[in-house]
């Protein structure tokens, strides 16, 4: 069982980091594979905010800005999903897992910055909704509030919901014998 675990373990590692040996292959991800990711991943963003204003309604405004903080991240990820896809497919090949971190160089996002005016936005606003969430007086109340939600059943109900769906996505888009339950 323990060995189990540590395969699985080792499986999902390999794939969020678009490591591993070279014998573990995985599908290609296409923008099927993206817009369901997006959506699943948006869900869950967006649960764990409710959440967190049912939790802590004193954190509301700090809440909302996180919102939209996460929800930019997620949008400049897809530019970047689709940099990828057009000029370096093979890169895409981690599963559904490898979607939440992007292979994106530091030296691609400034080239994709420098030649997507699009990027260059996104990339602007996410540094400026991140910037006047750490200024705020309350930020540090908002991360507080954070860090015991994580503690609840109700999160980690949520939590589980979300995972599942990334199971699920998986067995849709991943290849077979990664991470498997």
């Amino acid at each position: 069982m323990a060995s189990d675990r540590s395969t699985t373990r080792r499986g999902m590692i390999e794939g969020l980091l678009g490591l591993g040996a070279a014998s573990v292959l995985h599908a290609a991800l296409d923008s099927s594979a993206w817009r369901s990711y997006e959506s699943v991943e948006e869900t869950w963003i967006r649960d764990r905010h409710a959440l967190l204003i049912k939790q802590s309604p004193q954190v509301e405004e700090a809440a909302n800005l996180d919102l939209d903080l996460k929800i930019a991240e997620l949008q400049r990820r897809a530019i970047q999903f689709r940099h990828l896809l057009k000029r370096k497919p093979r890169q895409l090949r981690g599963g559904v897992w490898q979607l939440s971190w992007l292979p994106v160089s530091e030296k691609e996002q400034r080239e994709l910055e420098a030649s997507d005016a699009n990027y260059k936005r996104q990339e602007r606003k996410v540094r400026e909704l991140a910037d006047s969430l750490r200024k705020r007086a309350d930020y540090q109340t908002f991360r507080n509030a954070q860090m015991q939600l994580w503690k609840t059943p109700e999160y980690k109900a949520i939590h589980r919901k979300y995972s599942e769906a990334m199971l699920e996505l998986h067995k849709t888009y991943g290849s077979a014998g990664f991470g498997a339950p």
